[in-house]
């Protein structure tokens, strides 16, 4: 079969070690942004979330809360530096994969939950051809959270926009949590980055583990 091919590329747990809407909240904290009690609205919120009380979108929209205070010069060399952060944390052999697959012609997709005020500058970063995260709208809430289910339809939407149908069997892609599998298993070549045990159950042995460190 005929066409491009893709690598898409979770980020948070899978080309970086954890998550990186908690490191912005810290790093925007270090530098005046937050307040004691927007990081404690955060924080109630994220165990909120972990309880079931929340969804991601909601708790991601309350520990963002602090941005509605800044004016968007400010707002962007904040996320610019926190993205220079997040790339000096990037798995060496993450970086070799997306190398190794852009040299063989591969269209470089990072897929992820995490917010596009910062991660655009990720993208950019690693020379992602797309970029596919969650997005802010004009009030400052999170939407779509780009999780899960909905990772599955953001790469679908990419695709029907895409002049020819890429070549899905040849394309791959790499996660590392239980509800990136349905993504992963759109590809002919998905691979689990450091999984956990919920991951790794779900898959079954279907997948192939990868383990990468700093």
């Amino acid at each position: 079969m005929g066409g491009v091919t893709l690598a898409v590329f979770d980020f948070d747990g899978t080309l970086i070690r954890g998550d990186s809407i908690t490191a912005y909240l810290r790093f925007a904290r270090q530098r005046g942004f937050v307040t004691f009690s927007e990081l404690a609205a955060a924080g109630w919120a994220a165990v909120r979330f972990r309880l079931g009380l929340t969804d991601a979108a909601n708790a991601k929209t309350i520990a963002l809360r602090f941005r509605k205070r800044a004016d968007s010069p400010q707002l962007d060399a904040l996320d610019e530096a926190f993205a220079r952060q997040l790339l000096a944390r990037v798995y060496p052999d993450g970086l070799a994969r997306i190398a190794a697959c852009r040299a063989q012609g591969d269209r470089i997709i990072l897929l992820s939950a995490s917010t596009i005020n910062y991660m655009r500058f990720v993208a950019a970063g690693l020379q992602a051809d797309h970029l596919i995260c969650s997005g802010l709208d004009a009030q400052g809430r999170v939407f779509p959270n780009v999780r899960g289910e909905e990772k599955v339809q953001q790469l679908k939407s990419y695709i029907s926009s895409l002049p020819e149908p890429p070549d899905l069997q040849a394309s791959s892609a790499y996660g590392d949590s239980a509800s990136d599998i349905p993504l992963l298993e759109l590809t002919g070549h998905p691979y689990l980055v450091n999984p956990g045990r919920k991951a790794l159950k779900k898959a079954q042995g279907r997948i192939p583990v990868l383990t990468w460190r700093k």
